[in-house]
């Protein structure tokens, strides 16, 4: 005796209703389907006067002949659902362990009950397939695994943060050293599914060994249910996750904003630069950068001799460019702009001596605004020569004009001088 399904199909007002048979011998079963194909097959329909037919009932008939043919010749059954496969069924029974699985094969696939999700008998769902076929051919399937796929499918396009806990480290099989940090997910809709965060992927200085056992925010970079291990392919980044709250934060300045600085490190921007720039932290972990010429109000100095790391201070936005992460800064323009809001014609001020030229004197003022004061308005000595300044000289002038901007200051000396004598 061997064991054969069959589908016996009964002629009715509809059409035709397949009913499975088994345990038949084949030499029976054999005859039992040639005298239904003979009696209700098809081409017998095509016989009878379509007058005495109901409706669309001959291609109707056509239509469930050829799905039988399909079967008895083995053709209509869906491929063997493979381990990490996505397939369709639908919940046709439920035990204590767990729920049967109509998925169009011979056999049924089983949900275990804590796969089942809220699934009752008779709804249909995705389910993805966890194993393959280990007893009767049947498979283990999960709804709630399936669901879960989806979500994280979703917050990956969508460039969501999720929370994972680490709950081990990842070994290099080879040299056994550790490549990073194994996740899982808690949350409701994405519980079970498991990723792996690389060491270069960590937050900055992080140490993965502190990581094990604590709940991390984390960024999906690539999410393949097909791929990978038991678990699928889910590979995370913290890293990104610091990029996108440095953008947000970098986002809501604005070039003109004032604002507070911590002094980091000095660093060079470039391999070209001489003198160094300085990097600070404005919050939120976010670093900013001062370039070496818009480091303070004395523009000849080096940033190292004005500065100390640690030291706060106040900068000017000069430039935001959230999608790079970046955002520039200045003392210089700051300071700049406080000096000339103080400043107005015939006031006397302190100025250094910054450079000297043939029609006369560069002095710095403060706040890194430069004036200029022309051989012309340079006292006489007490020979009657011009005076004369070495660099770095310190000496009393008066604002004789000021340019849009502090563009041009124009400085005097002997109105100084003049004034004093009197």
């Amino acid at each position: 005796m061997s064991e054969v399904f069959l589908f016996i199909f009964n002629r009715s007002a509809t059409g035709i209703n397949f009913t499975k048979m088994s345990n038949v011998n084949s030499k029976a079963a054999k005859k039992i389907k040639n005298a239904n194909r003979k009696l209700f097959g098809f081409a017998k329909l095509q016989t009878i006067d379509p007058f005495f037919l109901d409706g669309n009932e001959l291609e109707t008939a056509r239509i469930q002949h050829e799905q039988m043919t399909a079967l008895l010749e083995g053709k209509g059954l869906l491929a063997t659902p493979s381990r990490k496969d996505f397939i369709e069924g639908e919940i046709v029974g439920q035990t204590k362990k767990g729920s049967y699985v109509g998925i169009g094969q011979k056999y049924d696939a089983f949900a275990p009950i804590s796969e089942v999700g809220n699934l009752a008998i008779g709804e249909r769902g995705n389910f993805w397939v966890m194993s393959n076929q280990f007893k009767e051919g049947m498979i283990t399937v999960s709804h709630v695994q399936a669901q879960a796929w989806e979500k994280l499918k979703a917050i990956s396009e969508n460039g969501e943060h999720v929370e994972a806990k680490v709950f081990a480290l990842a070994m290099d099989r080879r040299s056994q050293r550790v490549s990073g940090v194994r996740i899982v997910f808690e949350d409701a809709t994405l519980k079970g599914i498991r990723g792996f965060i690389p060491n270069t992927e960590l937050a900055i200085g992080t140490d993965p060994r502190n990581l094990v056992d604590t709940v991390i925010t984390a960024k999906v970079q690539g999410a393949d249910p097909h791929k990978g291990g038991e678990f699928g392919y889910v590979v995370l980044s913290q890293k990104d996750v610091a990029k996108d709250v440095a953008s947000q934060h970098i986002a809501t300045f604005a070039p003109g904003d004032v604002i507070s600085a911590t002094v980091l490190k000095f660093i060079k921007a470039s391999a070209h630069d001489k003198d160094m720039s300085v990097l600070v932290n404005i919050g939120n972990g976010v670093t900013g950068l001062i370039y070496r010429t818009e480091v303070s109000g004395y523009p000849r100095r080096k940033a190292n001799d004005v500065l100390k790391v640690g030291e706060e201070i106040e900068v000017e936005v000069t430039r935001v460019q959230p999608e790079l992460q970046r955002i520039s800064l200045s003392m210089k323009a700051l300071g700049k702009k406080r000096t000339l809001s103080a400043l107005e014609p015939g006031l006397v001020v302190e100025a250094d001596i910054v450079n000297s030229t043939n029609y006369g004197y560069f002095a710095h003022i403060g706040g890194g605004v430069e004036g200029l004061v022309h051989v012309s308005d340079l006292a006489n000595d007490a020979s009657g020569k011009k005076e004369s300044f070495k660099i770095g000289d310190r000496t009393q002038v008066v604002i004789l004009s000021l340019g849009e901007n502090g563009s041009r200051v124009a400085l005097g000396r002997r109105q100084v001088v003049a004034a004093a004598k009197k």
